[in-house]
């Protein structure tokens, strides 16, 4: 299977709020650096809570690839939108029914044996909070579950 046709597949897989199918993709030892929020590490533990925020909070997650390629170290670049209507509480901000959609930058090293072995994940943070209502992101703080 290509980068390309493994990041696709994972964009597909967090769409469905399918987090154990994504975390199957991975290497054992596979970080992920979700920049905005500040979070580094191991896939398994911060990757698979986000995700799983994600898909609690959003039941009805699009995730639209919008321009994707694979650079010469077969590492796949996406930007990507995702939209969605807030559902529940996700990330320490409560839920007011809202509908976001934020554009997004993320990176997958794929390993030769088409394993994912890194995820590194950008977005503007502060637009996400607007599209969620947050009137005080000094009383934002997010924990691991």
């Amino acid at each position: 299977m290509s980068a390309r046709s493994l990041a696709e597949k994972l964009f597909g897989h967090m769409e469905a709020g399918e987090v154990d199918e994504i975390l199957g993709m991975m290497t054992l030892d596979a970080t992920v650096s979700l920049v905005p929020l500040d979070r580094h590490g191991p896939m398994t533990a911060d990757g698979a809570y986000y995700l799983r925020e994600l898909a609690r909070s959003f039941p009805d997650l699009l995730v639209r690839v919008r321009r994707l390629f694979v650079t010469g170290d077969n590492t796949a670049v996406a930007e990507i939108t995702m939209d969605g209507t807030q559902a529940d509480d996700f990330l320490a901000v409560a839920n007011q029914e809202k509908h976001f959609d934020l554009d997004q930058a993320w990176m997958l090293r794929v390993t030769p044996d088409d394993r994912i072995s890194a995820v590194i994940a950008y977005w503007d943070q502060n637009q996400l909070y607007r599209r969620l209502g947050v009137k005080r992101l000094d009383k934002i703080t997010i924990t691991a579950g």
